[in-house]
Parts: C-alpha cells; sequence; structure tokens
C-alpha cells in the first residue's frame, strides 16, 4: 500500500513538472528507451530513492504501453498516439490509456 501511495505521489509530482527530456516511445525496445526515461526521472527529482521509484513506475508503465488495455487494436492505437503526444513519461501515458479504456467502456454502456 505504501508504495502505490508512492507511485501516485510520483506521478502526480510528474505532471506538474513536465521535464524537458525526450519523451518516451512505447514503439521502441525497454533497452532503447531505459537511458532517456533515467535522464527524465533524474531530471525531476534529486534523491536517489525518488528517481529509482521513478524508474520503475517508468517500466512498469513501458510495460503496460505494449497491450491493448483490453481495447480494440485500433482504438487502442489511437489512444496511445493521444496519450504520447500529451505525457512524456510511460508512467502518465500508462494511466492516460486506462483513463482511456474506462472512458471507452462507458461509452459502449450508452
Amino acid at each position: 500500500m505504501h508504495k502505490q501511495k508512492l507511485s501516485i505521489l510520483v506521478g502526480v509530482f510528474l505532471v506538474t513538472f513536465v521535464s524537458v527530456v525526450r519523451a518516451g516511445d512505447w514503439q521502441n525496445s525497454w533497452p532503447t528507451e531505459k537511458g532517456a526515461a533515467a535522464q527524465r526521472c533524474a531530471k525531476t527529482f534529486d534523491d536517489y530513492q525518488l528517481q529509482a521509484v521513478c524508474m520503475d513506475n517508468e517500466r512498469d508503465g513501458y510495460n503496460k504501453m505494449q497491450g491493448n488495455f483490453g481495447l480494440p487494436s485500433s482504438v487502442a492505437h489511437k489512444a496511445k498516439m493521444r496519450c504520447a503526444n500529451t505525457f512524456d513519461d510511460f508512467q502518465l501515458q500508462a494511466v492516460c490509456m486506462q483513463n482511456e479504456k474506462d472512458g471507452y467502456d462507458k461509452m459502449q454502456n450508452y
């Protein structure tokens, strides 16, 4: 539970302080993106403990971005593009995609 609260805090903090380091591209491999993610985390946080949490969240967000979040492929691709254009960080792209999934599901019930 504590890790989840810290992850949420980190996500909120990152929304407030968007870094100018290159945006993460979920279409590249993680080894290709890992260095840029580390730069984003280091630029956002001075403390190594927060940089480490940020990197865990970046890796988790990247892994989530490899799936379709339960959306049809064409819908997921368009939503991923919107989320990637809005947020540089994988963790925020993944949160954006989960929100897209929730909205999609609600729209299916109207």
